[in-house]
């Protein structure tokens, strides 16, 4: 099962990616297309009305001749909705289709207006037929001859310049996204002294990939003429390389590399399907993936390409750093536990100890009352009542000794604990153990498994009634090369699950509790186990148990 899940999230990662960007993606282009009306036939109308055949040359706005022509093209059939689009300045024109005139326009140019004059005029659907245009040039220098005509889809007008815009601003806003990711992971190792200089040079680069490309693309309309100089300069694109470089060099440890090694390995194969399954349909991508290819073996223009994999790194590289700082405060979280835990145990043997010298107090405070009491009765001869007292005097040495569970040191602490405090709950305590006095297993995993263990028990035994109820029942042995540990508890009450049949804790405050059991999971599946979890509702019996995979021994 675990196997499955640490396949399956990366790939449903990966599918989850591609939705995002084929949604995106669609924002970036449209289907709809603007058709070009081509001219068949021309001639030019002389003033007495002789005509004379006209051959179209290429379309200019400075037409060498004076006159009136007429023009003959056709108008393709099962167009969809639109409008047909044409210049009017500097000419006299009159258009009709299927011999029925549908525009007619005369237009001079305005001394020092920039732009020219266009027409549009609204076709139904599924126009079709010839097309006729007679135009007078009234204004050489400012007339579009000969006259240049397309078919514009009604909605045209309206997508291409929002999917133009979609296609700089999208990934525009996803470097921005990055560089404040990658800022705030600088600010956080301020705030927590530690800093990472790497991410300067990061953040340098991810900036630059959010202002260049689309001030080139629409910063004229949007950008004061400085900073459309200095976010459009060319140069821009080579130093957020060198920027990227720069962070590349800072972050040589192998495990980074690493990382990167697989996004690369994901990222190829994510696009390589892609690329398969528009190549198969005719999609975009494909077509892209051509002319990019294509200008970087012709001509060595590969400024779009280069972008694209440049906005690539500097988001990965973002992600990771991210990762790393994440991975950092896990093992922060890890360690404050860890230290908690130590804290835990120095203070439980420190009150064991401050409980001993208390009673060994109140032991020899009571024995020198005894002494002076068989002192009394020596001198009286009365030897029975002397034994008497001795008799009391074994019962009570028998009753106060601690009981020695195993030869190892540590388990054996933990467990006197454990029963003592037990006692002080009225809890009944019973413990076999049968392991040898040195175990291959560091004290602090040691101590991190039945710590946990045995709190939860006592924890579970305290809120059981009557008293006589509360019980633990713990249990270890080795058996060919295994720890095998079990605990036995009574518990009140009902035990929250998660969604997977999980344990959760019953505390106030969740966010700050429920680590023991986590911990306990981590030591079992470091040493090749599983920590099993069952309880009975009915007789309210919980069990915890492991075998721990010892490590063999080095031989000297």
């Amino acid at each position: 099962m675990k196997r499955i899940i640490r396949w399956g999230c990366p790939l449903l990662f990966l599918v989850l990616c591609i939705a995002v960007f084929s949604f995106l993606h669609a924002f970036t282009v449209t289907d709809e297309t603007m058709e070009y009306i081509d001219w068949q036939a021309a001639v030019q109308i002389q003033a007495d009305g002789a005509e004379t055949p006209y051959e179209i040359g290429v379309y200019t706005n400075m037409p060498e001749k004076n006159g009136t022509f007429r023009f003959t093209g056709q108008l393709p059939a099962g167009l969809e909705d639109g409008y047909l689009l044409f210049e009017t300045t500097g000419e006299d024109l009159a258009l009709s289709l299927n011999g029925r005139e549908i525009y007619r326009s005369s237009a001079l140019a305005l001394e020092g207006a920039v732009g020219m004059a266009q027409a549009n005029v609204p076709l139904p659907e599924n126009a079709e037929g010839e097309l006729v245009m007679t135009c007078t040039v009234l204004d050489p220098d400012y007339a579009m001859f000969p006259p240049l005509l397309r078919f514009m889809p009604t909605d045209l007008s309206q997508t291409e310049p929002m999917a133009y815009a979609n296609l700089y601003g999208i990934p525009a806003g996803v470097a921005a996204m990055a560089l404040l990711l990658v800022a705030g992971l600088f600010l956080l190792g301020i705030v927590r002294g530690k800093i990472d200089w790497s991410l300067i040079p990061l953040m340098a680069a991810t900036a630059g990939l959010m202002v260049y490309h689309i001030s080139q693309s629409c910063g004229y309309y949007f950008l004061s003429g400085p900073l459309l100089a200095v976010f459009s300069w060319r140069g821009m694109g080579w130093l957020t390389l060198l920027a990227l470089a720069v962070y590349l060099v800072m972050n040589r440890r192998r495990a980074f590399w690493r990382y990167l090694g697989y996004a690369a390995a994901a990222s190829a194969g994510t696009l390589l399907l892609c690329y398969l399954v528009s190549l198969a349909g005719g999609g975009y991508l494909s077509n892209y993936i051509h002319t990019a290819l294509a200008g970087l073996f012709q001509s060595g223009v590969y400024s779009g390409l280069l972008y694209w994999l440049t906005l690539w790194l500097a988001v990965v590289c973002a992600l990771i750093s991210a990762y790393w700082v994440m991975r950092s405060f896990a093992q922060q979280r890890a360690e404050a536990q860890s230290l908690a835990l130590k804290n835990k145990l120095v203070m439980d043997g420190y009150r064991a100890i401050e409980g001993r010298m208390r009673e060994g107090a109140a032991l020899r405070h009571e024995y020198r009352h005894q002494l002076t009491a068989m002192d009394l009765l020596y001198r009286k001869g009365d030897y029975r009542g002397i034994g008497a007292m001795l008799e009391e005097l074994h019962r009570q040495n028998e009753k106060q000794a601690q009981t020695q569970f195993t030869e190892n040191f540590t388990m054996n602490a933990i467990l006197q604990d454990a029963a003592s405090r037990a006692a002080r709950e009225s809890t009944s305590f019973e413990a076999q153990v049968h392991v040898p006095a040195e175990l291959a297993i560091p004290e602090n995993d040691l101590c991190v498994l039945l710590m946990n263990m045995l709190d939860n028990a006592l924890e579970a035994c305290a809120g059981v009634e009557p008293p006589a109820a509360r019980y633990i029942r713990f249990k270890a042995e080795m058996k060919n090369g295994f720890l095998a540990i079990r605990c036995e508890n009574s518990y009140a009450g009902s035990l929250k699950t998660d969604g997977q049949g999980h344990l959760t804790t019953t505390k106030a405050e969740p966010e700050s509790h429920g680590f023991g059991l986590k911990q306990m999971s981590a030591t079992a599946e470091k040493y090749h186990s599983l920590l099993d979890i069952s309880f009975t509702e009915k007789e309210h019996v919980f069990v915890a148990q492991t075998a721990l995979k010892l490590p063999e021994r080095k031989s000297a």
